[in-house]
């Protein structure tokens, strides 16, 4: 299983470089797992009313559903992200691709929103790609670069980028 991370400030489009890079890879035949890390403060949403809902609320740490397509897990405990990488191992994923978690060490494409958002270039280890909102910002980055306001021409562009790292 290959792991690359989306990462960016808030509203840097990293849920949709997400989203259009699982439709690409799932369109070609991966298998692609998804992980976001919750970086706003506060919990994920949690379905009120749900059975679930009420297990945690009656003192379950941890519950699950299981449909005739969909299995959902939630636990009530903080899980360090090495433990949710060997959680998804345990199934048959060819990619794994993860939002946030900024100081991890897996491949990283960066979005770059603005001029204050540079910063992350000098920050962060291990980035594969870069997209930024506005090329004039681009200045001798030693990284292949995309255009977010034109994201789905990017998307070849970019799996390309991916897949010659995964192999390199």
């Amino acid at each position: 299983m290959h792991i690359y991370q989306i990462i960016g400030y808030k509203r840097s489009g990293k849920t949709t470089v997400m989203n259009e890079l699982i439709q690409y890879f799932s369109g070609e035949g991966l298998r692609v797992g998804s992980l976001k890390h919750h970086g706003h403060g506060g919990e994920p949403d949690m379905a009120g009313g749900t059975d679930s809902y009420q297990h945690h609320a009656s003192g379950s740490v941890i519950s699950g559903v299981q449909g005739a397509e969909l299995t959902q897990l939630n636990l009530k405990m903080p899980v360090e992200l090495h433990d949710l990488i060997q959680m998804y191992a345990r199934f048959p994923l060819d990619l794994l691709l993860i939002e946030g978690y900024k100081m991890e060490v897996h491949p990283k494409i960066v979005l770059i929103k603005s001029e204050e958002d540079l910063s992350l270039l000098q920050q962060l280890s291990n980035i594969i790609a870069v997209g930024t909102w506005n090329m004039g910002l681009r200045k001798n980055w030693r990284y292949p670069v995309f255009d977010m306001n034109n994201l789905q021409n990017s998307i070849p562009a970019l799996a390309d980028d991916i897949r010659r790292d995964s192999v390199g």
